[in-house]
């Protein structure tokens, strides 16, 4: 080991690693850590025990680095070392009491961290002193390090690691004798380091000796508290604080000051003969280069000289090489001793040519020596003698091979490059063109050179191309997009690029010109296509919003007024479904032509999406003014249309809001429009509405309905009711329809009108439906036990429901688990439902009925009744809808239409069911009109299911055909 100490300057080593600086810094810092333990005593524990991690951290990462070139074994021990010291530390500061990262444990767990880490550092400074100077392997380390620190972790969380506090007792005896161990090993490490100064500069030395006595009363101090947060343990830390402090300086700052060579002395002396090898090798480089300096030993020419018998006399490395022959193999013989015939008889012809001449020559020519043949541009010169006399020539030759290659590919790749290429002088006129520019102007070649610029030129004037050019000049190059006309007027666009060439003989433009006029074109497309509807042409919805936003903008600062028209149509859906989508956008783009012709050019209207469209009305004063408008617009949109043979009279629903009254930014405008729209729809349809406060009020009681009705079902706030009906020959019950029923414990009993429509639009009308089902049939077949008699449950399918890929198994499995038989379920289907994909739902009612159930048309003659689809679809029953039924006895139409329905019926073979019977006065008739069953207050109002049951079982005692 090299013992050569290392001279300081009397400011050296010791003044920066500790000096008064450092006593300042340490003592502010301190102060620092007391205000925050008195603020709060595990910020301050938290902040002492993260300084030390990153002071660790930051040794093993010095070691890390420097592993492939410092040998002393100390420091990698202890860099090793700190890693673990680190990690276990760090679980130890997330586990301390306050914390509450590991939940289920109390003191004992940091402190056990705490006694396992220090013994670790302990051990790692001791053994890291004992082992210096002897070599050791960093995987080794790192394999024996993360054993060790495994088997604590094991040990503590498994519950085989003594403990170490206990809460009401505080430490334990092990912890207080393990910190007097520790104590010790840091004591006796201290004395190993003295033991083995040698391996030191005095002050790292001195620094860790302080280090580590610091350590050893640390753990004294940590021997006499009894709580965590205790004034003992506060001391400690301090302690331990400045002994961090101090191996901070003696083994990091010592690493930044001067990389490790001013802890170990053998690392200074490999750094004083590395310099004296380079020192050495930089001199020998100097002799090297002076010996091969010589112009003609290093060109990469070719070099030679010959006598007057054109003898070689000097030849250079390049023209060895290229001969392939050694000097020796050169020098005296001719160029026929060493090249083919052919090649040396017109080399030879060349020097005689330049004796004879006594001029330099140059001349193209090829060498070819085996099956290598190269190409030369050569100079041939020939030397004098002091009297003058020709005595010899000479000859230097480089290889141009791979140049006329290289210009030869650039050649074809410009003369066929699709792209037009030309070059323009400073006068702007072309010199040079490829075929590609001729195809692009439509001018033959000799057409084009000579020809200006300006006479192609369409986007720039004369002078415009005069600037254009000065700047390409100053810049070197420029890219743009212009405009040219061909030779037969037709102007294209195009894109060019041009570098300006000052390398050349003569300074010029070097351009490619591309046709872009299609890109454009496309451009142009794509960019309608961004912001255009492609049915109606109108603006899309992103246009719309920006010019709506830029109006309004425009009109606020004007104080005009303006108006949102929102307008939907009305039963489009029904259309689509029913005549086909193509019909449907023919509608589409037939209003989208009428509403930009009511509203002119300038106005603003929108395709917004689906079949919604927005106008921006501008300069209105009030409501008044746009009522005309909307008005005409309910018309004009109303008026009958011819499409592929149909005559379509569809209407409209509007929402119309204000600017600035309601709304004083798009967004909010919209979403009022939106509003009225609604409320427009719910009025009937065909017809407008301007938004009000009391409209938001409405939207928000909707959305509380529909929050509340969010987990209703979990919190059993719903019951089924159950109407009775009845044969209307035999007077028996025959069956009960299922009814939804919601008692919120605030709104008490909330109308099915208000919450289901809410259910069917959010999509909670699948498992409340789902539910019901389940109820329906199990309450029916527990009927049945109970009194033998079947009773048919009838159970209102929405629309939602039915699309539902699912359904056909929710009803399987509401049938097997309440065990009931199919038979004696009926599901009732709304007209609406049966219009759309008809394979669609024809497929389902097939599944359906697959199962032995029922199926009936509810409300029948209330929307698109069809003969179509009761010949089509498997129906069992017609409910005839309760407002027919009420009206019969005073409206000679209703009753008609009661008649009708009962022989469509019968004529079909499907049984009937009048709802809303609401006396014995209106039994006999529609007996007479032969209807087969009736529900209605007559017979009994929907009871939950115990009612229900009692009365079921009086109606089973009464005798059958008596009037219930």
């Amino acid at each position: 080991m090299h013992t050569l100490r290392i001279d300081m300057p009397a400011q050296g080593l010791g003044s920066r690693l500790f000096g008064l600086r450092e006593v300042g810094v340490l003592l502010v810092t301190l102060g620092v850590l007391h205000l925050a333990a008195q603020f709060n005593f595990l910020l301050f524990h938290t902040l002492v025990e993260v300084l030390r991690i990153v002071v660790l951290g930051g040794i093993f990462v010095l070691v890390w680095h420097t592993r492939h070139w410092a040998t002393n074994s100390f420091l990698k021990v202890f860099g090793v070392g700190a890693l673990f010291v680190a990690g276990l530390e760090m679980l130890h500061t997330l586990s301390y009491k306050g914390m509450g990262i590991f939940p289920g444990h109390d003191a004992n767990l940091p402190t056990q961290l705490w006694i396992a880490f220090r013994y670790l550092e302990a051990g790692s400074m001791l053994f890291a002193g004992v082992w210096l100077g002897r070599p050791l392997r960093m995987g080794t380390l790192l394999g024996a390090y993360a054993g060790l620190v495994s088997v604590l972790l094991a040990a503590i969380f498994a519950g085989y690691f003594p403990d170490c506090f206990i809460e009401g007792s505080g430490l334990t005896p092990f912890k207080i004798y393990s910190e007097y161990v520790i104590a010790g090993l840091f004591a006796l490490s201290a004395l190993v380091l003295l033991w083995r100064s040698a391996h030191f500069e005095a002050d790292v030395l001195w620094l860790l000796v302080v280090s580590l006595l610091v350590g050893a009363l640390a753990e004294m101090a940590f021997t006499r508290y009894a709580d965590v947060f205790g004034m003992a343990n506060e001391f400690g830390h301090y302690l331990l604080f400045v002994s961090t402090y101090l191996i901070y300086r003696a083994v990091l700052v010592t690493g930044l000051i001067a990389p490790f060579d001013l802890m170990f002395r053998e690392v200074r002396v490999r750094e004083r003969d590395l310099e004296t090898l380079v020192a050495e090798r930089t001199e020998h480089l100097r002799e090297s280069q002076a010996l091969t300096t010589a112009f003609v030993e290093n060109s990469p020419a070719v070099i030679f000289l010959t006598d007057e018998a054109q003898r070689f006399t000097l030849a250079n490395p390049a023209f060895e090489t290229l001969m392939e022959r050694s000097r020796d193999q050169i020098i005296g013989h001719t160029v026929f001793d060493l090249m083919p015939g052919d090649v040396a008889q017109e080399l030879s012809g060349n020097i005689r040519r330049t004796l004879e001449s006594g001029t330099p020559q140059v001349f193209s020519e090829r060498v070819r020596t085996g099956a290598k043949e190269r190409l030369f541009e050569t100079v041939h010169f020939p030397f004098f003698d002091e009297d003058g006399r020709i005595v010899g020539s000479g000859g230097i030759a480089a290889d141009v091979t791979d140049l006329r290659s290289v210009e030869l590919r650039y050649g074809t790749m410009i003369s066929t490059s699709m792209d037009a290429v030309l070059v323009v002088d400073r006068q702007g006129r072309l010199i040079e063109v490829n075929e590609a520019t001729c195809e692009l102007t439509g001018y033959a070649r000799e057409q084009l050179l000579g020809l200006r610029l300006e006479e192609l030129e369409v986007g720039m004037d004369r002078e415009a191309i005069r600037r254009t050019m000065a700047q390409i000049v100053r810049e070197g190059s420029a890219r743009f997009d212009s405009r040219w006309r061909r030779a037969d007027g037709v102007v294209r666009d195009v894109e060019i690029s041009v570098n300006y060439l000052t390398q050349a003989p003569t300074p010029c433009f070097f351009s490619f010109v591309r046709d872009i006029t299609e890109r454009k074109a496309a451009s142009a497309r794509i960019e309608h296509l961004a912001h255009y509807d492609q049915m109606t042409n109108l603006p899309n919805r992103l246009l719309f919003e920006t010019c709506a936003a830029r109006r309004l903008a425009a009109a606020a600062g004007r104080g005009a007024g303006c108006a949102l028209v929102y307008l939907d149509l009305d039963n489009f859906k029904v259309i689509n479904d029913t005549l086909g989508h193509v019909t449907g956008d023919d509608l589409l783009r037939h209003l989208g032509q009428r509403l930009r012709a009511l509203s002119g050019e300038e106005g603003l209207i929108s395709r917004f999406g689906g079949d919604e469209f927005l106008i921006l009305l501008e300069d209105v004063a009030d409501e008044q003014a746009v009522r005309g408008y909307v008005d005409r617009l309910l018309a004009e949109c109303s008026r009958p249309l011819t499409l592929d043979g149909h005559e379509l009279v569809n209407t409209i629903s509007i929402g119309v809001a204000l600017f600035p009254r309601d709304g004083a930014d798009f967004d909010t405008l919209f979403r009022n429009a939106d509003t009225a729209m609604f409320v427009a729809k719910a009025a009937g349809r065909n017809t407008y509405r301007f938004f009000g406060p009391e409209m938001q009020a409405d939207a928000l009681e909707r959305l509380q309905l529909l929050s509340r009705l969010r987990g209703a079902l979990e919190r059993m706030e719903l019951q089924v009711y159950y109407q009775p009906q009845f044969d209307l020959t035999s007077g028996e019950l025959v069956g009960a329809e299922a009814l939804i029923r919601w008692h919120h414990p605030e709104l008490g009993m909330v109308p099915p009108n208000r919450f289901i429509p809410l259910a069917e639009d959010s999509g909670l009308i699948v498992p409340i439906g789902a539910w019901v089902l389940q109820q329906a049939c199990q309450q029916a077949a527990g009927w049945q036990r109970v009194g033998g008699t079947p009773v048919v449950v009838a159970v209102n399918l929405s629309a939602v429901q039915f699309r539902q890929p699912q359904l056909r198994q929710t009803v399987v499995d509401a049938l097997v688990a309440s065990g009931l038989p199919p038979e004696c379920l009926e599901l009732e289907l709304t007209e609406s439902l049966l219009i759309g994909d008809v394979e669609d739902i024809l497929q389902t009612i097939s599944d359906l009925k697959a199962l032995g159930l029922k199926l009936s048309i509810d409300d029948f003659g209330t929307g698109y009744s069809s003969l179509s689809y009761l010949k089509r679809f498997a129906v069992d029953k017609l409910k005839i809808d309760q407002s027919f039924v009420r009206d019969m006895m005073k409206d000679d139409d209703s009753a008609a239409l009661v008649t009708t329905i009962a022989q469509l019926a019968r004529n079909l073979g499907l049984r009937t069911i009048a709802e809303g019977v609401e006396s014995v006065d209106m039994l006999a008739p529609l007996r007479q009109l032969g209807c087969d069953e009736a529900q209605g207050y007559h017979f009994g109002r929907p009871m939950p299911e115990d009612e229900f049951a009692a009365f079921l079982a009086r109606t089973r005692m009464a005798p059958a055909g008596s009037e219930a």
